[in-house]
Protein backbone atom coordinates (compact mmCIF):
# COMPACT_ATOMS: atom_id res chain seq x y z
CA UNK A 1 0.00 0.00 0.00
CA UNK A 2 1.25 2.87 -0.94
CA UNK A 3 1.72 6.24 1.12
CA UNK A 4 -1.27 7.86 -1.03
CA UNK A 5 -3.61 4.82 -0.45
CA UNK A 6 -2.51 4.89 3.70
CA UNK A 7 -3.31 8.58 3.63
CA UNK A 8 -7.02 8.27 2.08
CA UNK A 9 -7.33 5.47 4.23
CA UNK A 10 -6.75 7.58 7.42
CA UNK A 11 -8.43 10.64 6.59
CA UNK A 12 -11.63 8.46 6.59
CA UNK A 13 -10.93 6.90 9.72
CA UNK A 14 -9.86 10.36 11.21
CA UNK A 15 -13.27 11.76 9.60
CA UNK A 16 -15.39 9.68 11.42
CA UNK A 17 -13.23 9.66 14.64
CA UNK A 18 -13.50 13.48 14.64
CA UNK A 19 -9.75 14.16 15.15
CA UNK A 20 -9.80 17.13 13.45
CA UNK A 21 -5.89 17.34 14.00
CA UNK A 22 -5.19 14.49 12.11
CA UNK A 23 -7.42 15.31 9.61
CA UNK A 24 -5.82 18.26 8.72
CA UNK A 25 -2.55 17.20 8.88
CA UNK A 26 -3.31 13.93 6.68
CA UNK A 27 -5.03 16.82 4.19
CA UNK A 28 -2.52 18.85 4.55
CA UNK A 29 -0.11 15.88 3.63
CA UNK A 30 -2.05 14.94 0.54
CA UNK A 31 -1.81 18.64 -0.84
CA UNK A 32 1.82 18.37 -0.75
CA UNK A 33 1.90 15.14 -2.34
CA UNK A 34 -0.46 16.41 -5.13
CA UNK A 35 1.35 19.46 -5.84
CA UNK A 36 4.74 17.50 -6.36
CA UNK A 37 3.46 14.84 -8.80
CA UNK A 38 1.40 18.09 -10.32
CA UNK A 39 5.42 19.37 -10.12
CA UNK A 40 6.54 16.06 -12.03
CA UNK A 41 3.95 16.16 -14.96
CA UNK A 42 4.82 20.16 -15.65
CA UNK A 43 9.13 18.93 -15.47
CA UNK A 44 7.68 15.78 -17.83
CA UNK A 45 5.86 17.85 -20.01
CA UNK A 46 8.11 20.96 -20.73
CA UNK A 47 10.76 18.48 -21.16
CA UNK A 48 9.06 16.68 -23.59
CA UNK A 49 8.51 20.24 -25.49
CA UNK A 50 11.57 20.72 -25.22
CA UNK A 51 12.86 18.02 -26.96
CA UNK A 52 10.07 18.56 -29.84
CA UNK A 53 11.05 22.02 -30.44
CA UNK A 54 14.87 20.72 -30.62
CA UNK A 55 14.64 17.36 -32.71
CA UNK A 56 11.66 19.57 -35.10
CA UNK A 57 12.86 23.17 -35.04
CA UNK A 58 13.75 22.62 -38.91
CA UNK A 59 9.82 21.22 -39.95
CA UNK A 60 7.20 23.66 -38.72
CA UNK A 61 4.27 21.12 -39.28
CA UNK A 62 5.51 18.22 -37.96
CA UNK A 63 6.86 20.46 -34.88
CA UNK A 64 2.73 21.97 -34.15
CA UNK A 65 1.97 18.07 -34.75
CA UNK A 66 4.11 16.86 -32.52
CA UNK A 67 3.14 19.27 -29.62
CA UNK A 68 -0.42 19.06 -30.76
CA UNK A 69 0.29 15.47 -29.45
CA UNK A 70 1.59 15.88 -26.57
CA UNK A 71 -0.55 15.47 -22.96
CA UNK A 72 -0.82 18.13 -20.67
CA UNK A 73 -2.61 16.23 -18.57
CA UNK A 74 0.22 13.66 -17.73
CA UNK A 75 -0.72 12.44 -13.99
CA UNK A 76 1.82 9.35 -13.20
CA UNK A 77 1.81 8.49 -9.80
CA UNK A 78 4.83 9.31 -8.17
CA UNK A 79 7.19 7.10 -7.09
CA UNK A 80 7.10 5.18 -3.26
CA UNK A 81 10.35 7.00 -2.61
CA UNK A 82 9.35 10.24 -4.29
CA UNK A 83 6.31 10.03 -2.01
CA UNK A 84 8.21 9.35 1.10
CA UNK A 85 10.81 12.48 -0.05
CA UNK A 86 7.47 14.34 0.20
CA UNK A 87 5.95 13.63 3.20
CA UNK A 88 9.89 13.76 5.17
CA UNK A 89 9.84 17.31 3.94
CA UNK A 90 7.05 18.25 5.51
CA UNK A 91 8.25 16.32 8.90
CA UNK A 92 11.34 18.66 8.64
CA UNK A 93 9.07 21.48 7.73
CA UNK A 94 7.16 21.09 10.83
CA UNK A 95 10.46 20.26 12.93
CA UNK A 96 11.95 23.60 11.78
CA UNK A 97 8.94 25.58 12.96
CA UNK A 98 8.24 23.97 15.90
CA UNK A 99 12.07 24.84 16.78
CA UNK A 100 11.56 28.59 15.73
CA UNK A 101 8.32 29.00 17.82
CA UNK A 102 10.39 27.23 21.14
CA UNK A 103 12.94 30.10 20.42
CA UNK A 104 9.73 33.00 19.91
CA UNK A 105 8.69 31.58 23.34
CA UNK A 106 5.65 29.73 21.88
CA UNK A 107 5.89 26.85 23.00
CA UNK A 108 1.93 26.01 22.12
CA UNK A 109 2.28 26.16 18.60
CA UNK A 110 5.38 24.32 18.72
CA UNK A 111 3.77 21.44 20.49
CA UNK A 112 1.57 21.57 17.60
CA UNK A 113 4.54 21.42 15.26
CA UNK A 114 5.71 18.70 17.07
CA UNK A 115 2.38 16.45 17.36
CA UNK A 116 1.85 16.85 13.48
CA UNK A 117 5.46 15.91 12.73
CA UNK A 118 4.91 13.21 14.79
CA UNK A 119 1.59 11.98 13.21
CA UNK A 120 3.15 12.23 9.07
CA UNK A 121 5.81 10.24 11.04
CA UNK A 122 4.18 7.08 10.72
CA UNK A 123 4.25 7.39 7.01
CA UNK A 124 7.93 6.89 6.57
CA UNK A 125 9.89 4.50 7.23
CA UNK A 126 11.07 3.52 10.66
CA UNK A 127 14.12 5.85 11.55
CA UNK A 128 17.87 4.33 12.80
CA UNK A 129 18.62 4.94 16.25
CA UNK A 130 21.93 6.59 16.96
CA UNK A 131 23.28 3.29 18.26
CA UNK A 132 22.55 1.73 15.54
CA UNK A 133 23.90 4.25 13.53
CA UNK A 134 26.82 4.47 15.50
CA UNK A 135 28.74 1.27 14.26
CA UNK A 136 27.97 1.71 10.87
CA UNK A 137 29.37 5.42 10.43
CA UNK A 138 32.69 3.94 11.77
CA UNK A 139 32.97 0.97 9.47
CA UNK A 140 32.01 3.97 6.67
CA UNK A 141 34.69 6.33 7.51
CA UNK A 142 37.08 3.47 7.88
CA UNK A 143 36.28 2.61 4.53
CA UNK A 144 36.51 5.88 3.13
CA UNK A 145 39.65 6.23 5.06
CA UNK A 146 38.94 9.64 6.68
CA UNK A 147 41.30 10.86 9.49
CA UNK A 148 39.32 13.83 11.33
CA UNK A 149 36.79 16.71 11.44
CA UNK A 150 38.48 18.08 8.15
CA UNK A 151 37.19 15.09 6.63
CA UNK A 152 33.78 15.52 7.20
CA UNK A 153 32.77 17.25 3.86
CA UNK A 154 33.89 13.73 2.26
CA UNK A 155 31.96 11.70 4.51
CA UNK A 156 28.50 13.54 4.93
CA UNK A 157 27.70 13.10 0.99
CA UNK A 158 28.14 9.38 1.36
CA UNK A 159 26.31 9.14 4.91
CA UNK A 160 23.37 11.28 3.03
CA UNK A 161 23.21 9.15 0.39
CA UNK A 162 23.54 5.68 2.09
CA UNK A 163 20.73 6.51 5.25
CA UNK A 164 18.65 8.32 2.67
CA UNK A 165 14.79 8.18 4.38
CA UNK A 166 16.24 6.00 7.31
CA UNK A 167 17.95 8.92 9.43
CA UNK A 168 17.62 12.37 9.64
CA UNK A 169 20.69 14.86 8.37
CA UNK A 170 21.25 16.26 11.77
CA UNK A 171 21.83 13.16 13.73
CA UNK A 172 24.01 11.97 10.94
CA UNK A 173 26.35 15.16 11.19
CA UNK A 174 26.20 15.04 14.80
CA UNK A 175 27.14 11.60 14.80
CA UNK A 176 29.50 12.18 12.24
CA UNK A 177 31.12 14.73 14.41
CA UNK A 178 31.37 13.13 17.24
CA UNK A 179 33.47 9.89 15.42
CA UNK A 180 36.01 11.61 13.64
CA UNK A 181 36.72 14.03 16.57
CA UNK A 182 37.70 11.15 18.08
CA UNK A 183 40.05 10.67 15.41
Amino acid sequence: MTVQDRLQADLKDAMRSGDKLRVNVIRSARAALQNAQLETAKQGYDAAVQDIETRLAADPAAREAALAAISADYHAPLEPADQEAVIAREVKRRRDSADAYRQANRTDLAETEEAEARILEAYLPQQLSADELRPQIVAIIDELGLHGPADMGKLMPVLMERFRGRAEGRMLSRLAREVLAGR
